[in-house]
């Protein structure tokens, strides 16, 4: 891969997309050492004033091929909508960039697959922005699962609601269970079998703003994710069910973001019974334990990955095959939810 070897060269970067989640990341790249963002470009003029006011050793432009022809600039920050994502990946790569560009990649399996072949023969990075895989807590709550204190996982289930942002150009699968599809299958270190998405469209009907998307894993592992910009609470929660105990992630809990709960049912066998509903459950109602879970700040450590990348000192996380594989399951979920909620195969 092209890496930038010397750590102590500076990086230059280049963003593409000053809206809501641009200027977050412009701020988390320049308290990186060593870093700074030197050019943003952004359609919306008054998106560039206020993001001038607030960076003002930021040079702005409304075309992103300034940023794209600027041999200085060693890596891009891609911010826009998903529809823009894969045409300004590819002209970022055949410009020599290094790119980040945040979730969903794109829409279309095919092109996120062959932006990552275009990387590989020009030895460059793509990077995705799955966040969720550097927040600590999420981190915690897979380490929980791996040294098997909630016992066999049976199922998971998440729920990322909030009364909007309302976006136009995705729907609430790619914009929200996105995440929650990561976070999955990092939890799993699994990617799903079948998948089932029902919907309902509200407030556009050409546009899904409440999602109920089932995947099944390996070993008869069901995930259940619910999302919507229609609902009266912001929630960003997931819960894991083992056979041996239970545990709860709460994003907005920053105090105590997991709980464990000592809770199961067993099935009592030890008497002869001639039908299921005869015999014993089992309910063991244990300790509630609020475990002592560090927290940090995932999106500065996001960006701070990426230019370790870029430096190569550390292995993509999020690599574009990571993130292609994102979109193959999205896109068959897209397509449950045009069926009515039909289970589909994924076939990878």
């Amino acid at each position: 891969m092209k890496n930038i070897n010397s750590v102590s060269k500076n990086i230059n970067i280049g963003v593409i997309g000053a809206g809501r989640w641009g200027p977050n990341l412009i701020g988390s790249i320049n308290r990186i050492n060593k870093t700074k963002v030197v050019q943003v470009a952004d359609l919306n003029q008054t998106s560039l004033s206020q993001l001038q006011s607030r960076f003002p050793n930021i040079t702005t432009t409304k075309s992103s091929d300034d940023i794209l022809d600027d041999k200085t600039i060693d890596g891009v920050v891609i911010s826009t909508p998903v529809a823009s994502h894969i045409d300004l990946v590819e002209k970022a790569l055949t410009k020599g960039k290094h790119v980040f560009v945040e979730k969903p990649f794109g829409n279309n399996t095919q092109r996120s697959l062959d932006m990552c072949l275009l990387a590989e023969s020009e030895n460059l990075h793509i990077m995705v922005g799955y966040v969720f895989l550097f927040n600590e807590t999420i981190i915690a709550l897979k380490k929980i699962i791996e040294n098997g204190e909630l016992g066999k996982i049976l199922h998971l289930e998440s729920h990322r609601t909030n009364l909007g942002p309302v976006r136009k150009d995705v729907n609430a699968v790619w914009d929200l269970t996105s995440h929650d599809l990561s976070i999955f299958d990092f939890l799993l270190q699994d990617r799903p079998e079948y998948v089932s998405c029902l919907g309902s469209s509200k407030l556009d009907e050409n546009v899904a703003d409440t999602a109920f998307t089932t995947l099944k894993y390996q070993n008869d592992i069901i995930a259940h994710a619910h999302a919507s910009w229609l609902n009266p609470r912001k929630v960003r929660q997931i819960t894991v069910i083992g056979d041996k105990k239970m545990a709860l992630w709460d994003d907005l809990n920053l105090e105590h973001p997991i709980t464990i709960y000592d809770s199961s049912i067993g099935l009592d066998q030890s008497y002869y019974s001639d039908s299921y509903a005869s015999h014993r459950l089992s309910y063991n109602r244990g300790d509630v334990v609020l475990p002592s879970i560090k927290t940090n700040e995932p999106l500065l450590a996001e960006m701070n990955h990426f230019i370790n990348v870029i430096r190569g000192t550390e292995e993509n996380k999020c690599s574009g095959i990571y993130a292609t594989e994102m979109v193959r399951t999205l896109s068959y979920a897209n397509e449950s939810l045009c069926k009515d909620g039909s289970l589909l195969k994924i076939e990878r």
